[in-house]
C-alpha cells in the first residue's frame, strides 16, 4: 500500500489531494515538523527530511513534482493526467516542472527571507525581489489560463492540484495576490471538487488553506 509522509498545511497537501482524487488506498504518516528524525521510516524514505515523501514497497519518491508525476503513472486511468505516450503528456510535464522549479520556489524569499540571509536589513530587499518574481509569474499564469478550464485545457490533472496549493499560499502573505481573475476562478474550481474538500477536511484546513487550529498538526499539538 502507498504510504504518504506528510505535514498538514505543507507541500504534502498536493500529494494527498492527488491520492484522494484517484480514490487510492493509502496510509498517512504524520511527521512532526520540529522532530522529523523521530518519525519511523521517514529518514529512510527521504534523507532530506522533507514532505511529501511517498513509500511504495521498495520504492521511495520525494519532491512534490516527482511524487505527483509518479502517481499519474502509478495510478493510471484515475483522472490524474495523461500517462506517457498519451496526448497532453508533454504539457503535463511542462506544467508540473515549472510549478516545482519556478513558482514553488518564489514563495521562499517572500515568506521566509531569513532562510536566505542572516542579515535582517537585507530581508526587505529579498522580499521585494520575490514579489517581483511572483508578479511576473502571476501575469504568465493569467495568459496561460485564458480560455482554459484547467492547466491542460479541458482535462484535469495533478498540475491543477499543485497550482491550487501554490495559489492558496498567498493567504500566508496577505495582502499579496498571485495572478488575477482567471487564477482566482481556477482556484475556486479546484477547491469545489469533492476530493479537494475532503483533503482540506482531512488536513484541518479552511478554504484559504489556513489551519483551523494553528497549534495542531492533524489533531496533535506541536
Amino acid at each position: 500500500m502507498l504510504e504518504l509522509f506528510q505535514i498538514t498545511g505543507s507541500a504534502s497537501f498536493a500529494a494527498r489531494a492527488a491520492l484522494e482524487e484517484a480514490g487510492a488506498e493509502y496510509t498517512v504518516v504524520n511527521v512532526h515538523p520540529r522532530r522529523r528524525d523521530e518519525t519511523h521510516g521517514f529518514v529512510q524514505t527521504n534523507p532530506l527530511r522533507r514532505v511529501p515523501a511517498l513509500g511504495d514497497g521498495d520504492v521511495s519518491v520525494y519532491e512534490t513534482g516527482a511524487v505527483l508525476l509518479y502517481l499519474v503513472e502509478r495510478l493510471p486511468g484515475r483522472g490524474l493526467g495523461p500517462a506517457p505516450g498519451e496526448p497532453g503528456r508533454g504539457d503535463l510535464l511542462r506544467w508540473v516542472i515549472w510549478l516545482a522549479n519556478t513558482l514553488h520556489a518564489v514563495w521562499h524569499p517572500i515568506t521566509a527571507p531569513h532562510f536566505l540571509s542572516d542579515d535582517p536589513p537585507a530581508h526587505e530587499s529579498i522580499r521585494v525581489r520575490g514579489l517581483e518574481g511572483l508578479n511576473r509569474h502571476g501575469a504568465y499564469l493569467e495568459a496561460e489560463l485564458e480560455g482554459r478550464e484547467w492547466c491542460l485545457g479541458d482535462r484535469f490533472s495533478v498540475a491543477d492540484l499543485y497550482l491550487y496549493m501554490l495559489k492558496g499560499w498567498e493567504s500566508y502573505a496577505r495582502p499579496i495576490r498571485l495572478g488575477g481573475e482567471r487564477l482566482d476562478a481556477h482556484y475556486r474550481r479546484v477547491g469545489d471538487r469533492p476530493a479537494i474538500r475532503r483533503t482540506r477536511a482531512l488536513d484541518g484546513l479552511d478554504e484559504r488553506l489556513q489551519r483551523h487550529l494553528p497549534e495542531l498538526r492533524d489533531g496533535m499539538p506541536l
